[in-house]
């Protein structure tokens, strides 16, 4: 079987980030590929997380209530978006027990993947260039709005994947 140059693009981006990818083609594949992507995204976002912590502690230190509740709505956003991604059922049974799907519902998944990731990854990296450096209100605000973004995209995910177009 060929595979279409728009998966196999996905896949490449894709292995360059999450190890043993296979792809969403194979039908036997398709529920491995989604858990690792989920578990990718999510541990990506975990560990942005984790340098919240750090802020948050100098915030508290320094009495900074205003930028600790920033602190707060952005954890409680990222968190939403990690338990989003990794307690999700298993495989997207909607998708993935069709016995026949379609090449451009297969493209419109490769390609919301790979930008999902993209974002995610942009995203952990900006967290963790801002635990380095007190971050300003401004800063902390553009990061909280990003992390809102992506966690409609997540929900959008899911409904794509439960809702394929025709």
């Amino acid at each position: 079987m060929t595979v279409p140059v728009s998966e196999k693009n996905f896949l490449e981006k894709m292995a360059s980030y999450v190890p043993g990818v296979a792809g969403y083609r194979e039908r036997e594949g398709r529920r491995e590929t989604d858990r690792r992507v989920r578990e990718f995204l999510a541990g990506r976002l975990d560990e942005g997380r984790a340098g919240l912590t750090a802020l948050r502690n100098a915030a508290t230190d320094a009495g900074q209530l205003k930028t600790l509740d920033a602190i707060g709505r952005l954890d409680r956003i990222l968190q939403k978006s990690v338990s989003s991604l990794r307690y999700a059922d298993y495989g997207f049974s909607g998708l993935f027990d069709q016995l026949k799907i379609h090449e451009a519902e297969l493209d419109q998944i490769c390609a919301y993947d790979a930008a999902l990731v993209t974002d995610v990854v942009a995203l952990s990296d900006a967290l963790r260039a801002i635990s380095a450096a007190a971050p300003d209100g401004s800063t902390l605000v553009a990061l909280t709005t990003t992390a809102e973004q992506l966690d409609l995209k997540i929900v959008r995910r899911r409904e794509i994947l439960e809702k394929p177009t025709t």
